[in-house]
């Protein structure tokens, strides 16, 4: 197989002080049912034969019969980096080199040196990147001259210092073949002897390295007071304000106590780090082209922009010049923020230019667990104050979170966290706040849940002690505190926006009979010495920064098939196959293909999006960029939508302009059209079949792609938009149009709209969810066995079904996981000493997935259109009801994760 990705593509340029080096991408994430695989496939399914032209995957507009690239995982197509050999991409050399990492493992000796004399002469390395290689070519120790003092890393270890974080190099090593490689990494791999270690540091030393400022959120309804009156994180007469109305708050809950109006509840919780435990750990390839200052690298990426931009600026003002940055995208075999900007690409480009040609490096599951981005060990208390009447009067609430060595998203997660610190409920007094430790321990990121399930832990369990304590039902005392549309705010202070059915979720768990029946089947357990318990707990994870931008295209393709375009990554949460339904309510048809991970095709001339997102509020900014890395939760809502408009644009632009020449009409209007069968229909009309319009589409050589760019903050930003069949009012905030990807023109439109103005609301979209969790214990041995789970899920019109339902089984498994067994301890003897695989690390097996049962509410009335993203929302309830069901099964409340047989079997004693 041979990959055409060339590099000649439109790229764009990035300032590095005084240099520049150009940066692209290109995607091989291309996702096809016409293959023989697919058809293959289709034969051996019972469903209908597809639709001339149909895919075979979807042939009925807006369903899929299976995942788009479902078949090609199946089948064992090349889909992952690890699956390319540099022989796959036209013009790189045919053979690779292979690159091997000598990585410390404790961090509490000082690293003295490295000796590869375990490895005789035919197994030397023919390459050692070290940082005398960094000397010798100039190039940067660190991305910072004081790494540490800016929440980041020396490249390696420094001599006669400890080393900055578990699985730090200090050295890569370049082998000549596979067979070298192989043969070496036997003798290297879990070698004592190869690094040398001196002294013993203090442990204050390895502690703490710095801490990020707290982000503090206060809000108290009896002043109006909230952070929608913030002027930014800077703002210092804010901050003393905040600072002093906390106070008030606390005052006012211990004299409240003290009178015995309100009751107090509390709890200091503790989650570990936690891996994602991808399918597939990380892999590529590097090819630098000396001679024309070229790094290719191909990548499973969740940020390939990010990755060009880190790649290239490793050689900033170095004897190594690199000119441009070539990505090519693969499927990244699992995100969920665990890849958005991994430290690996940066090493891997660092030792492309010192390697013979093309160079491989396929960390192992060893690597991955030693310094792959991790969940991060979180620390927090929570108090809650209830009156007699169960009405919530006052939070406070402090997230800590251990970043690890060097600073990702983790500062974005604690910000979250704080954010969802409320869940479900309007409480008129709240204080939140989080702040961020970097420390030598493992890498923090974005995954599971960002923020999200710590919060819902906290504040979940201690409703529940509290309606046990005041005697009312667990359902009635969160019913009594529900948020509502137009009346209950956030804990920022806005308004919530939309109808998030919240009572709704409720009523249908209570109604539901593995909570009628709790009782009767409590008894039954007993009679076989087991402990059962129902437990009980809602979530309200937001989704999206507050202000998204997203690209997306839509091509006709020569054989009237379609073809989408997207800079969004498919982490495996069904992404490519929502995104490729998303066409048909406009065009009539699902696309045959689609590209993930595409950038350099949304270079267009004339789109600046510095003018973008500007709110009402004068102290609003436009968006940063043109769009951001990808995020699970944006795919179904975001992304949808610009998907959606480009197919607009192209019917308003080409398809109507088409059907009225052939049916000689100019009068026929947008909304006269339907689509029957894979063909436009109009009343009094032949049916036009899309081979036909494509044939005077091209007569008149009317555009056959279209992109459109949308912003979002509470709302879509619009506009109008001059089309060949007219002019009309678009949801999105820039559109072009021309005959293929590489030559598009902005249209002509007018004065954007904003939405509500929202500045400074936080998020704005949410997707809420509730759970039942029924759980027995064995009170000799402490084995849980998780027996049903009932989810109620609120995210608005179900694009795929199917996909929803894998994404809330997979996430009752995560969840489970989470509370019984995962746990990536820190120290000398957790994943960071490099030891660690899957028979360390304990996750679900398919044995202990429970009976489960999905209920995704209907949209609210008036609100058909739209669908929530729900990335990890479906599995924010899980953990806190199945903590919840212990406290029943146990008579216990545990505070901190995992809880394993050992705890229970202490807490039955």
């Amino acid at each position: 197989m041979a990959c055409d990705v060339p590099i000649t593509r439109r790229t764009f340029l990035k300032a590095m002080g005084s240099g520049a080096f150009t940066m692209s991408v290109s995607s091989i994430t291309a996702f096809s049912a016409a293959s023989p695989a697919a058809g293959a496939a289709t034969d051996a399914h019972s469903a209908p034969p597809a639709p001339t032209g149909a895919p075979d995957w979807a042939p009925e507009p807006g369903k899929a019969r299976w995942r788009i690239e479902g078949v090609s995982k199946v089948t064992g197509a090349k889909l992952y980096a690890r699956d390319y050999k540099a022989r796959d991409f036209d013009g790189w050399p045919k053979e690779e080199n292979w690159l091997y990492a000598l990585r410390c493992n404790c961090v509490d000796k000082n690293f003295e040196d490295f000796d590869l004399s375990v490895l005789p002469h035919d197994l030397r390395p023919i390459a050692v990147v070290s940082n005398q290689t960094l000397n010798d070519n100039r190039i940067s120790l660190a991305a910072e001259k004081d790494p540490l003092a800016n929440e980041d890393i020396y490249l390696f270890a420094q001599k006669g210092k400890p080393a900055n974080c578990y699985g730090q190099p200090v050295a890569l090593l370049i082998f000549e073949d596979f067979d070298t490689y192989r043969r070496a990494k036997k003798r290297l791999d879990f070698n004592e002897s190869v690094i040398r270690y001196g002294t013993t540091v203090p442990e204050s030393a390895t502690t703490t390295l710095y801490a990020s400022a707290s982000k503090l959120y206060v809000r108290d309804d009896a002043r109006s007071f909230s952070n929608l009156q913030s002027v930014g994180h800077a703002d210092k007469t804010f901050t003393a304000q905040c600072n002093d109305i906390g106070k008030d708050i606390l005052n006012l809950a211990s004299a409240r106590v003290g009178s015995g109006a309100w009751q107090q509840f509390d709890g200091a919780f503790k989650t570990p780090a936690i891996d994602p435990v991808f399918m597939e750990p990380e892999s590529g390839l590097a090819w630098f082209q000396a001679d024309s200052g070229c790094l290719n690298l191909v990548l499973g990426t969740q940020s390939p922009r990010a990755d060009c931009t880190s790649a290239g600026k490793v050689f900033k003002d170095s004897n190594i010049s690199v000119k441009h940055v070539h990505v090519i995208s693969c499927y990244p075999g699992g995100g969920f923020g665990g890849r958005d900007e991994s430290n690996f690409p940066v090493y891997l480009a660092l030792a492309a230019p010192f390697a013979k040609g093309a160079l491989r490096w396929q960390q192992s599951r060893h690597e991955q667990f030693q310094v792959g981005l991790k969940r991060a060990e979180t620390d927090f208390t929570e108090s809650i104050w209830l009156d007699d009447s169960g009405k919530l009067q006052a939070l406070v609430c402090s997230f800590g979170f251990n970043g690890g060595g060097k600073q990702n998203l983790t500062g974005a997660v604690g910000d979250l966290a704080a954010m969802s610190a409320m869940s479900c409920y309007d409480i008129p007094r709240a204080i939140a706040q989080s702040a961020v430790s970097y420390t030598p321990a493992l890498f923090g990121g974005s995954q599971r849940g960002f923020g999200g399930p710590q919060a819902y832990l906290a504040i979940e369990t201690l409703m529940d002690e509290a309606a046990q304590a005041l005697r009312k039902s667990p359902f009635d005392i969160r019913r009594n505190n529900l948020l509502r549309k137009k009346q209950g705010k956030t804990l920022t202070g806005a308004p919530i926006l939309f109808d998030l059915q919240l009572a709704d979720l409720l009523n249908r768990l209570e109604a539901h009979e593995l909570w009628r029946n709790r009782a009767s089947v409590r008894a039954q357990r007993s009679t076989l010495g087991l402990r059962y318990g129902v437990g009980l707990a809602m979530s309200n994870q937001a989704y999206g920064t507050g202000k998204d931008a997203v690209f997306a295209m839509v091509q006709i393709q020569p054989n009237a098939g379609l073809h989408v375009l997207t800079h969004y990554t498919d982490m495996g949460n069904g992404a490519a196959t929502t995104l490729a339904l998303a066409p048909a309510a406009c065009l009539g048809q699902n696309a045959q293909k689609i590209t993930m991970n595409e950038v350099d095709a949304f270079q267009i001339p004339g789109f600046d999006y510095s003018k973008l997102g500007i709110l009402g509020d004068r102290r609003s900014k436009p968006i940063s960029g043109p769009f951001n890395s990808s995020s699970a939760c944006l795919g179904a809502f975001h992304h949808f939508q610009a998907v959606d408009r480009a197919a607009m644009a192209l019917m308003l632009q080409s398809v109507l302009p088409a059907a009225r020449a052939i049916w000689r009409n100019p009068h026929v209007d947008r909304q006269d059209l339907k689509w029957t069968s894979g063909k436009l229909t109009a009343a009094g009309h032949p049916a036009i079949s899309w081979p036909a319009l494509l044939d005077e589409i091209n007569r008149q050589q009317l555009p056959t792609v279209a992109a459109a760019h949308v912003t979002y903050a509470g709302g879509f930003w619009r506009s109008q938009y001059t089309f060949a069949s007219g002019v009309f009012e678009m949801d999105c905030d820039f559109i072009a149009v021309g005959p293929d990807t590489r030559n598009l023109k902005g249209l002509p439109q007018g004065k954007l709209l904003p939405p509500h103005d929202t500045f400074n609301y936080g998020r704005t979209n949410y997707a809420p969810s509730a759970a039942l969790v029924a759980v027995s214990v064995n009170p000799q041995t402490g084995h849980v066995k998780v027996e049903h789970v009932v989810t109620t899920l609120s995210a608005g019109r179900l694009i795929c079904p199917e996909i929803v339902q894998g994404q809330s089984q997979g996430a009752v498994a995560m969840a489970m996981s989470n509370v019984l067994s995962e746990a990536c301890p820190l120290g000398n003897h957790g994943p960071g000493n490099g030891t660690w695989n899957l028979d360390r690390y304990l996750i679900t097996r398919m044995t202990d997935v429970p009976q489960q049962e999905l209920i995704a509410l209907p949209p609210p009335d008036g609100d058909h259109r739209s669908a929530r993203g729900i990335g990890e929302a479906v599995m924010c309830p899980i953990a806190p009801a199945l903590v919840n069901a212990l406290a029943m099964a146990t008579g216990h409340r545990f505070r901190e994760t995992p809880i394993t047989p050992d705890k229970i079997r202490e807490a039955l004693k």
